[in-house]
């Protein structure tokens, strides 16, 4: 079947169908094998999207937050690095609305960081609220807010690579954040990704990125791609290069993680300053998270600010704060 002729709507009265079990266990993987064969279709995007959204516990009042999130899927295993963004940006007072989950692709997600650093999350809508009022940062851990995907989920594991709900998981913070960083592991979905979030975000200020090595972030062992939407308007594609920035690249392994005590550990190490490739590539990211907010409009400017704050020790001791919070 080609599904490129399939309208928005057909797709999400499928997708309708499927989180209300009306489709067995065999078709709904062939749907979704289908989906990836045909790389994706625009409006299996928007029909996943949509039927999501009608279902998603929703977190009201914080749309003015930051995510920083990757859709995961890249394979490569590195540190976790858009959390740790998440956490110089929210020490910088940065409202920081953190959608993500468990280790999926990766040895460690972003949750099980924040479960081994011993800072709690839940689907409370008051603590959520007060920790993005207090603390400029809330982690949201996408199967609280998104139940309906448990239906799928042994399904999704049987297939064994991502699927289109890897690739929307981005879209679908509870908060609906109208400022955002987005990694994405696939180019060839970068500008399906974006037209989903031009039409779906008339107001909102975004960047799509992917790495020239495959990682879902921006990354320092290659280029990068970045695509920008702001207020509905897609611009042309640019390359990030982080010599220009005065970063060297590295290989890949120097940036590569293992399990959440690893990475627990290497982030720590991070936050006390200690000279690495990981303290480059976070504080790179963070530089481009800061010219999104409009704090920065020079990328130099943001990478001495994130490099000064994480080398003040100050991170270290909001992750105290607010671990004695919870």
């Amino acid at each position: 079947m080609s599904l490129e002729k399939y309208s928005a709507q057909q797709f999400e009265i499928i997708f309708d169908q499927i989180f209300e079990n009306k489709i067995n266990n065999d078709s709904i993987k062939d749907f979704l094998l289908e989906i990836n064969y045909q790389n994706l279709p625009i409006n299996s995007l928007f029909g996943a999207v949509n039927s999501l959204k009608k279902r998603m516990i929703k977190i009201p009042h914080h749309e003015d937050s930051l995510d920083v999130c990757g859709t995961g899927g890249d394979k490569l295993k590195t540190l976790n690095i858009s959390t740790a963004v998440a956490f110089v940006l929210a020490c910088a007072g940065i409202k920081i609305a953190k959608h993500g989950n468990r280790a999926v692709s990766s040895a460690s997600g972003s949750a099980d960081i924040f479960t081994h650093l011993g800072i709690n999350f839940d689907n409370n809508i008051e603590n959520i609220d007060k920790n993005l009022r207090d603390n400029h940062l809330s982690f949201l851990f996408a199967p609280y807010f998104h139940p309906v995907l448990k239906n799928v989920a042994d399904i999704r594991k049987s297939i064994n690579e991502p699927t289109i709900f890897n690739y929307i998981g981005p879209l679908l913070n509870p908060t609906n954040p109208q400022q955002q960083i987005i990694g994405t592991s696939n180019k060839e979905i970068i500008f399906k990704i974006a037209e989903v979030i031009s039409k779906n975000n008339p107001r909102g200020l975004f960047y799509i990125v992917h790495g020239f090595d495959g990682m879902d972030e921006i990354t320092i062992s290659d280029n990068s791609y970045l695509l920008k939407i702001s207020h509905q308007k897609i611009h042309e594609i640019e390359i990030i290069n982080p010599e220009n920035y005065g970063i060297e690249k590295c290989s890949i392994n120097e940036i590569i993680g293992g399990n959440s005590e690893y990475n627990s550990q290497k982030m720590l190490e991070l936050f006390s300053g200690k000279a690495s490739k990981y303290l480059d590539i976070v504080v790179l990211n963070c530089a481009f998270a800061l010219q999104l907010i409009n704090k920065f409009s020079n990328i130099n400017d943001g990478i001495i600010f994130s490099r000064e704050l994480i080398k003040s020790g100050k991170i270290l001791d909001f992750l105290q704060k607010i671990k004695n919070k919870n």
